[in-house]
């Protein structure tokens, strides 16, 4: 359930540590029957923490949030890299300096 959303609510809770509920809709630009169901399944699964101080509900990340975040983050990155290099054809591009009529340099690719 709301995987990308999960993703953000992590980073905003790592960035600030503890979030009222009304800021992090605010940071998140979502609404709360967005948020509600997302933040309740992390917290059954020990990603944040909920609890109420003056009538007002906070939220902050649990120490297996951040382990999951620097997790997805790292997946994430991988496949970014992964997709750059097959951009490539699945190697580094190789170019070559050519002289044109005039004897001006110009690259060509040799891939």
């Amino acid at each position: 359930m709301g995987s990308g959303l999960r993703e953000r609510v992590l980073k905003e809770l790592s960035e600030a540590e503890v979030l009222h509920l009304r800021e992090l809709l605010r940071r998140l630009n979502t609404s709360i029957s967005t948020l509600k169901p997302v933040l309740a399944e992390m917290e059954e699964q020990g990603l944040v923490e909920r609890f109420s101080h003056g009538g007002y509900t906070f939220y902050r990340i649990t120490s297996e949030g951040r382990g999951f975040l620097m997790q997805i983050q790292s997946e994430a990155q991988q496949v970014k890299e992964r997709e750059g290099f097959e951009e490539l054809g699945g190697k580094p591009e190789q170019t070559t300096s050519e002289k044109d009529e005039e004897g001006g340099n110009f690259n060509v690719s040799l891939s």
